[in-house]
């Protein structure tokens, strides 16, 4: 099952982004394709906090329309939320000490344990996450 990264859900969102109509059609192909996905409640309010952020936008996304782009990933029959379990600590404290995570390496560091502890394949167009061993990641496209 895959599970998005916040910046190909902001990059399919945002229309001012880069290559905005490539991700957006790889997101409809996979809201709209019969294979399970994953969401993340955590990956959804990072998405919401940036695309709203006022200090990386000079026209941030509205709030209600950053949350319904949200709900329309969640209500899909397909979805699947995916949550840490009893084992997310752990797997995130061995990934942060492996690699030597601090700063912004934390937060992926967090969101790839999530990933490995669901058997998640995680998308993302950083390749940060290549540090992290046993985590299966790729780009989109």
């Amino acid at each position: 099952m895959i599970l998005a990264d916040v910046n190909v859900l902001v990059y399919a969102f945002r229309t001012d982004s880069l290559e905005h109509p490539r991700y957006r059609e790889w997101l409809d192909s996979v809201l709209n394709g019969q294979s399970a996905y994953g969401v993340s409640p955590q990956v959804l309010s990072s998405f919401v906090r940036i695309s709203t952020h006022r200090r990386i936008y000079a026209q941030p996304s509205q709030l209600d329309e950053a949350l319904a782009f949200c709900r329309v990933l969640m209500e899909q029959p397909h979805c699947q939320l995916i949550e840490p379990g009893a084992r997310h600590w752990t797997i995130f404290a061995d990934l942060c000490a492996r690699t030597q995570a601090s700063g912004n390496l934390v937060q992926d560091a967090w969101f790839a344990g999530l990933a490995i502890e669901n058997g998640c394949e995680w998308i993302t167009t950083d390749r940060d996450y290549s540090r992290f061993p046993g985590l299966h990641w790729r780009p989109p496209f």
